[in-house]
């Protein structure tokens, strides 16, 4: 894993081209609301997400996407910082290179389009999870991890305790 923290700036360039790729590629095959179905549970469906996770706060408007736009900047650019100028352990970076990656991804295509482009559907029978993109798949992992790293250094710090 310390080949890619090394080469961290080469890891999110890598991350973001396969997001912003992957987008314009479904983007230019298919249309508005059209599904192809890949495997079962499984489509490629283009949908246009104003809104951040889940659609959530689409209905903001221009005033509410420039709002959003200018929020999610702030954020990353304090990660960027995070990322750069701490130092981290291997967890740290790693989950902070995929919220950052992700987070990169779907601010361009607010800020360029207007919209963030989702293709990921993913459903079983009559229950159908939200569809959604390689950047938001970063920023979930992303955030797994960390979650898991802060849960390992927890109880790491509690045997040490317990050992003292």
């Amino acid at each position: 894993m310390s080949f890619l923290l090394q080469n961290k700036i080469i890891f999110l360039i890598a991350l973001l081209t396969a997001d912003q790729v992957s987008k314009l590629l479904v983007l230019k095959n298919l249309s508005l609301g059209q599904s192809i179905s890949l495997f079962p549970y499984f489509d490629l469906t283009l949908v246009f997400n104003t809104g951040v996770a889940f659609s959530l706060f689409s209905e903001g408007g221009n005033l509410g996407r420039w709002i959003l736009v200018f929020l999610v900047l702030l954020v990353l650019l304090y990660l960027a910082y995070v990322l750069l100028k701490e130092t981290l352990n291997d967890f740290e970076s790693l989950s902070l290179l995929l919220i950052l990656s992700g987070g990169i991804g779907n601010l361009v295509d607010r800020t360029f389009r207007g919209y963030v482009i989702d293709f990921i559907h993913i459903y079983y029978e009559n229950y159908s999870f939200y569809v959604f993109n390689f950047a938001d798949t970063y920023i979930t992992i992303g955030v797994i991890i960390y979650l898991i790293g802060m849960i390992d250094q927890y109880k790491n710090k509690k045997n040490e305790n317990k050992t003292s």
